[in-house]
Order: structure tokens, then C-alpha cells, then sequence
């Protein structure tokens, strides 16, 4: 019978200090406990579970495998208490204020709706009070502490100081007449789209992910067909069905009747949304429902840890570790992360 008190915090602890460190030696510094002890630590665990860690090599250690496995879980753990922490503290002092969340205009209403919802549900406690505004000036009201953190569509032009978390991906799709000869294809191919496809929206409302597009489109050989920027969505279908030509748009989107969608042949383009926020000093509401979206991303077959800042380094001058998610298939994404 497995005994699943043996795995302690502690143990995620030292693992994470020695993956972060590379050395035994610069681990047990950072934890504040002796080299043997650390080691003899991690060695029974190894025993206790039958499995290696680490690699042991002359010039310092690495984790294996197992040893991946376990501290990726094993960081959302170590996260999770200090989140938990924090909240029973908070709410200790009495210092519970509403969470201000900002917007930009092409985050989706259902995705801000699961965003409030979310926080209510699992902070229930918790006034969350949403704003509205440009991409720019969210990230500078998130960087003052104006804002919490902010919903925003990537690419930003990013503050060192914030930390970048891509909470959903969606596929970008063209839309068409339903009764379009090109509505036959089961994928469009590209060259029949060039001087067909518009960009609508991006222009007035998002000028670095309009920029990002005219990229991704160049690169695959399609010429744009040139349009007047309209952040009204029924307008731009109504252009569809009126043979001005296509657009893009989000995978699932409602369309007028008479319309349908195809994806673009060998392109996998995808619209991501992402939380915007300050690394240190998070609401804990805020926390909370990063820890949520964490523990969605593993159950979904992917391990998601935030985008840190450049700036934050190891103690040793070594990059914290970056995302780790899981690929499937080659894809490229209309807004990632600059």
C-alpha cells in the first residue's frame, strides 16, 4: 500500500532548489539545510518510490524524467500553499478589496463572463470591478497598481516588470458565404485567398497584432484585400454576405445565417488571450484563479506556468524556467508573446 504522506512539501521544495540551481551545493544554500542533508532527502524519496530523480554527474545535477514529472506537479503544489496562505491571511486583517480587472476590446464577453464568474466562485467573498481600455494604457494602469491585472490580447508591447499568462487559444477561421464555391474546399488553400481576405478589426484596435497579421499573411503568400477597420462584428459579416469578400475570425464565432467557416490549408493560426499582472504583490483572488487556470491546463494534458519577466533571474544568474506545455502539431500563433 502506497504511503502518500512520505511526499512532503519540503521534498518539492529541494527539488525545485536543485533544478533551479544545478548544483547540490548552491540548492542546500538557498534552503537553508546542510549538502548531506538535502541529498539524503532526495535519496529516500528515490528509494521510497523507486524511481530516479536526479542525474549525478561531476559537474553538477539535472533532473530526470521522473524527476520532471514530479516537479511540475510539484510547482503547482508549492504555489498553491502560498496562494492559500496568502488568502487565509488577507482575510484575517480584514484588508479584502475588490479585484480590479481591465479589458481590451477584442477580449471575448465569454471570456471575461468565465473570468468573473470563476473568481466569484472560488473567492466568493470578493467584489471583482471590470474596466474596459486600450491595450496600452491597461499595461501601464496594471505596472502604477491601478489595476490588478488586465484581459488582453497578445501580442502586447510588454513592461519588463509584468508577468504575461495565456489563459486561452483560438483558432482563427475564415468566414464565407455558405453557398461560396470556396465553402467546398474542407481547407482553403492560400493562394485563393489573396486580394479576397480582409482584416477588419486589428487595425484601429490592436495595432501590434495588426502588424503581427500582415507578417503571418505575407508569410504564407496571401495579399490582403484592403478594408475599412470596423470593430462591429455584425458589420463585418454583413460585408461577407454581401460579397465584399472575407474575413477572419474566431473558431465557434456566432455567424449570420447564410455564412460558415473554413480553416485556412496547412496554417494553424490561433487568437490568444492573456492575463496581465504583476509578479509580486497579487491580489489573492487574483491567485486564486491563476492556480485555477493552472490546474485547467493540467488536466487538459499540458503543464502551464506563467511568462515571467526577463528581469527575474535565480540566484545564481540563471533564467527561471519558462512555460512547459505540450505541442500538438505544428501551429503558429496570431498573437504570442513579443
Amino acid at each position: 500500500m502506497i504511503d502518500y504522506d512520505q511526499l512532503e512539501f519540503r521534498h518539492l521544495k529541494y527539488l525545485q532548489a536543485i533544478a533551479e540551481e544545478g548544483t547540490i551545493t548552491a540548492a542546500a544554500a538557498r534552503v537553508h539545510i546542510t549538502q548531506s542533508a538535502i541529498s539524503t532527502q532526495i535519496k529516500q524519496l528515490e528509494e521510497l518510490f523507486d524511481v530516479e530523480l536526479l542525474n549525478r554527474e561531476r559537474d553538477g545535477v539535472t533532473l530526470t524524467p521522473h524527476g520532471e514529472i514530479l516537479l511540475a506537479y510539484g510547482r503547482d503544489l508549492l504555489q498553491g500553499r502560498e496562494d492559500v496562505v496568502d488568502m487565509l491571511n488577507t482575510l484575517k486583517t480584514g484588508e479584502m478589496t475588490a479585484l480590479k480587472l481591465g479589458f481590451s476590446a477584442l477580449v471575448e464577453k465569454k471570456t471575461l463572463d468565465t473570468i468573473i464568474s470563476t473568481t466569484r466562485r472560488i473567492f466568493p467573498y470578493c467584489e471583482v470591478l471590470a474596466d474596459g481600455d486600450e491595450v496600452e494604457d491597461l499595461e501601464t494602469r496594471v505596472g502604477s497598481g491601478e489595476l490588478d491585472g488586465a484581459l488582453v490580447t497578445l501580442p502586447i508591447e510588454h513592461n519588463s516588470d509584468l508577468m504575461t499568462c495565456t489563459i486561452e487559444k483560438v483558432p482563427l477561421v475564415v468566414c464565407m458565404r455558405a453557398d461560396d464555391p470556396l465553402a467546398a474546399h474542407e481547407a482553403i488553400p492560400t493562394h485563393l485567398l489573396t486580394g479576397k481576405l480582409g482584416i477588419f478589426q486589428y487595425q484601429k484596435a490592436h495595432r501590434a497584432a495588426y502588424s503581427r497579421l500582415l507578417e503571418l499573411f505575407k508569410s504564407v503568400g496571401i495579399e490582403p484585400r484592403l478594408t475599412k477597420p470596423t470593430m462591429n462584428r455584425e458589420h463585418i459579416q454583413w460585408t461577407v454576405l454581401e460579397k465584399q469578400g472575407y474575413a477572419l475570425v474566431r473558431e465557434g464565432a456566432r455567424l449570420m445565417p447564410g455564412l460558415t467557416t473554413r480553416p485556412i490549408h496547412g496554417v494553424e493560426w490561433t487568437i490568444d488571450t492573456a492575463l496581465v499582472l504583476k509578479p509580486s504583490s497579487q491580489h489573492p483572488a487574483l491567485a486564486m484563479l491563476l492556480r485555477e487556470f493552472r490546474k485547467r491546463a493540467i488536466d487538459l494534458g499540458s503543464i502551464w506556468i506563467p511568462q515571467l519577466p526577463q528581469s527575474l533571474t535565480s540566484s545564481n544568474g540563471k533564467k527561471q524556467p519558462k512555460s512547459v506545455k505540450a505541442k500538438h502539431g505544428h501551429s503558429l500563433s496570431l498573437f504570442e508573446a513579443s
